[in-house]
């Protein structure tokens, strides 16, 4: 009887211990939201809007932060919070009333995570779904195509970059040289279908894109300032592996001979018409060319890699596979002989 008390005891003293640890755990969670909401209201509402519909650039003070939640990404935030990272806007956010930056307040680290955690349980954009863009597949050229659409379509008139280390571009807008590191793929993919729907008469415009164009300039924007950004290399995958020459000489057949004509020697049906002529494969050493040269020729067409537009970008016509085998028919081929 004895016993059976002593065990009863024992169990309910550590019930209620348990009870009292729960309730401290909880109320310490509850006063870590109450700090970060408290600094949010009373700190950071005095320039951002955390809520409500989307307000002209000309009617605030800082940028919005409804979307910060999404927009974002932690290890940034938190250095830029505690003062680790420049200022984001060179002429000040607000270039009408005046060209100096805004110095932000500086949270201590563990504000600074407080402040991180409530943004992501409590700015959240509901627009924003998973990206289209698969940087696990972004290569090399498609990074090279997207600056390329960065310089045609005027970004350099808003946002600096950097070019071998020197800041380039207008300073009027947001600096866009460690976006890969600042920035979540998905937010960045929703802005960049239509900027307006986050802030009317932010300067930045829809432009005309197709989709693989939206490819490659939000792909490239990621990986500015990610030194160690691993590139795709398509060349590695396993059709690549399972190439067959005998095949290629197919593929050949039905796509490249109309040009560079049946034994490689520029005299296809479409030459006579071609100037510049068309490559004369017997006379190169296809066998020494780099895979990576080989793929972007045949996939993006002769002017990515600085030789005739006139050859066409066979990426969306030629499956992978094919592309493979047409890539060994060349090599087995055409040796310079």
């Amino acid at each position: 009887m004895t016993t059976l008390n002593s065990g009863f005891n024992h169990r309910g003293c550590f019930g209620l211990l348990m009870l009292v640890l729960l309730l401290s755990f909880n109320a310490n969670a509850w006063a870590d939201s109450q700090t970060a909401k408290d600094l949010v209201k009373n700190s950071c509402s005095t320039c951002h809007k955390f809520e409500g519909k989307p307000e002209s650039k000309f009617n605030l003070k800082a940028p919005d932060l409804m979307w910060g939640g999404n927009k974002y990404q932690r290890s940034w935030l938190l250095r830029y919070l505690q003062g680790k990272e420049e200022n984001l806007y060179p002429k000040g956010y607000r270039w009408d009333q005046g060209s100096e930056p805004f110095k932000h307040t500086t949270l201590s680290e563990a504000q600074a995570n407080k402040v991180a955690d409530y943004f992501e349980k409590n700015l959240l954009d509901k627009r924003v779904e998973k990206s289209f863009v698969d940087m696990s597949t972004f290569n090399e050229m498609e990074k090279n195509l997207g600056e390329k659409i960065y310089r045609d379509f005027s970004c350099f008139g808003c946002h600096q970059i950097k070019e071998d280390g020197k800041k380039i571009g207008g300073p009027i807008s947001v600096t866009l040289y460690d976006a890969g590191k600042r920035y979540n793929l998905d937010w960045w993919t929703q802005f960049a279908k239509n900027p307006q729907d986050f802030t009317p008469h932010s300067g930045e415009y829809l432009a005309d894109l197709t989709p693989l164009q939206a490819r490659y300039i939000i792909g490239y924007v990621m990986t500015l300032g990610v030194e160690d950004f691993n590139y795709f290399k398509p060349w590695e995958t396993e059709p690549f592996k399972k190439a067959d020459a005998k095949r290629g000489s197919k593929v050949y057949k039905e796509y490249c001979v109309q040009c560079h004509g049946p034994q490689g020697r520029g005299d296809g049906p479409g030459a006579s018409g071609l100037d510049p002529k068309p490559a004369v494969h017997a006379d190169l050493p296809l066998s020494d060319y780099p895979d990576d040269y080989l793929y972007f020729l045949i996939y993006y067409g002769g002017k990515s890699v600085g030789k005739s537009p006139n050859m066409p970008n066979w990426g969306l016509t030629i499956p992978t596979q094919g592309i493979a085998d047409v890539i060994a028919y060349l090599r087995t081929t055409f040796k310079g002989n």
